[in-house]
């Protein structure tokens, strides 16, 4: 098979077109091997991209039973993190059979990119694109069969006092590009119950905030973004407006009497809600919200255009 037709079904070149492929094609080469021969062995600096084209190559890890770690057969690859001078110092490569693989390339691949910048960036950009995917497979697949690694990202993403998601949540949200409609919530003069009654007092009335934001948004994503300031994120098509209302609602109807010892007996909330994609812009722009109706007194709840 012609080498320009073998890089074609390799993912890692994916994005190329014919011309870039081939320039590829011109820094590859073919090795024949014979049964048992050896690709590399272990310890050697190997950094070479290997795509089999006939027979089957297996990748054995150092040590005294040599174990099996791999076997790649026609039109498989490895080595793309070779290219990066990640190399398998403690593996070897040993053909179980008559053999030829495609390398690339001929130069290191630092003078390729050196060479051929756009082309090498394409290849660098895919590569990453590779290892993200794997690692996020590699995340799903760990998560579905360790129930510690349940247990252990709920431990992270959990604020310890009220029990709904904390900002390390938020920023994991923000990582995945997808739409949402949002209300920022802060409770109206809640410095005074930490000033007058104590901060137990206010972590008390935080916990009755988080409760009550949950049960009158069930469905939402409930975090608590920082301090007294709260976030709800529901599907974009939610109608977050009415949602908002009854959070609100809610929120008005919450007794302190017996957290402050009579001294504060209800509590109220500014709102801003905002939809798009969920990214810091739309958060920063709905706390602006938030912020207009808390400075106007609180009780209130700002929309887009309110400001």
């Amino acid at each position: 098979m012609d080498s320009k037709e073998i890089l074609k079904t390799v993912q890692l070149f994916s994005s190329l077109n014919d011309s870039e492929l081939n320039i590829i094609q011109n820094y590859c080469r073919f090795k024949e091997l014979q049964e048992k021969e050896k690709l590399f062995d272990f310890d050697e600096d190997f950094k070479l991209l290997c795509i089999v084209t006939a027979g089957s190559i297996a990748i054995y890890s150092n040590g005294s039973s040599n174990r099996l770690i791999a076997r790649y057969l026609p039109n498989e690859s490895f080595g793309e993190l070779n290219l990066c001078g990640i190399t398998l110092g403690n593996a070897q490569a040993v053909a179980l059979e008559p053999s030829s693989v495609l390398l690339f390339p001929t130069i290191s691949f630092e003078d390729f990119i050196t060479q051929h910048a756009n082309i090498g960036a394409k290849v660098i950009y895919q590569l990453l694109s590779n290892i993200s995917f794997r690692i996020r497979e590699t995340n799903k697949l760990i998560s579905q069969n360790y129930s510690w690694v349940s247990e252990l990202k709920k431990a992270i993403y959990t604020d310890r006092l009220t029990g709904l998601y904390n900002r390390q949540y938020c920023e994991e949200l923000l990582k995945e590009n997808k739409k949402y409609a949002i209300a920022v919530i802060k409770p109206d003069k809640f410095k005074a119950i930490n000033d007058t009654c104590g901060h137990k007092a206010g972590d008390a009335t935080l916990i009755a905030l988080a409760q009550t934001i949950r049960k009158a948004a069930p469905d939402a994503i409930h975090i608590r973004y920082r301090g007294d300031e709260f976030i709800v994120a529901t599907p974009p098509d939610m109608d977050i407006q009415s949602l908002a209302q009854s959070v609100q609602k809610a929120i008005q109807t919450i007794n302190i009497a017996s957290i402050t010892s009579g001294q504060i007996t209800s509590i109220t909330a500014s709102i801003g809600t905002g939809s798009g994609m969920f990214c810091q812009k739309l958060i920063d722009s709905v706390y602006e919200r938030m912020w207009s109706v808390y400075h106007k007194g609180g009780n209130s709840i700002a929309v887009e255009g309110d400001m």
